[in-house]
């Protein structure tokens, strides 16, 4: 997939090794933004061989986990600055987005609504019939999905069986699951 360019300063790239620093600076980002603060010096050099409850297991395995078949990963830049990311597993015909980030200081800029769009047109063109994905029942990320389509749905749909054996990942109570339809 090529990069997408507008008229505006964002630019959306599928992730490769060469992002690899770039995707934990972002990591760092998000994570501060929780009050966890760790300095560039913590940023692993290349995947490392973590436990798979480890909150970063899919950043190690990002090639088995978004890089196979119609997954994948992308980074956004606002001009040359790293503003955020997303991810979509493959589920085989149906996609988990299970990682969505923009900075802070780059939010409200339609970063987020490319990064999302960028997502959906992968999907379309590998035939996907649906994206689910969690967020927070009150969040800024509910009110984007709802503007893009997604509805809320009382759990996964019966294509995510192994949702949460594959993803390692149990939601809060503050969470909803949300699909959007594509076929």
């Amino acid at each position: 997939m090529n990069a997408v360019k507008a008229s505006h300063p964002i630019s959306i790239l599928p992730f490769a090794w060469t992002y690899w620093r770039t995707l934990w600076e972002l990591r760092l980002y998000q994570l501060a933004e929780a009050g966890i603060l760790l300095s560039a010096e913590d940023i692993p050099l290349h995947p490392m061989n973590v436990d798979r409850d480890d909150p970063e297991w899919d950043y190690d395995h990002i090639a088995e986990i978004y890089l196979r078949g119609a997954g994948d990963f992308w980074l956004a830049w606002w001009e040359n600055d790293p503003a955020g990311h997303i991810a979509g597993q493959d589920f085989g015909g149906v996609i988990e987005l299970r990682r969505m980030y923009v900075r802070s200081v780059y939010r409200r800029r339609g970063i987020a609504t490319c990064l999302v769009q960028t997502l959906l047109n992968h999907c379309k063109t590998q035939s996907i019939k649906a994206v689910e994905l969690w967020t927070a029942k009150h969040g800024v990320g509910r009110k984007l999905y709802e503007r893009m389509g997604f509805r809320i749905t009382a759990g996964p749909g019966n294509e995510f069986s192994d949702l949460f054996h594959r993803t390692n990942f149990i939601p809060g109570d503050d969470e909803i699951r949300m699909r959007l339809d594509l076929l």
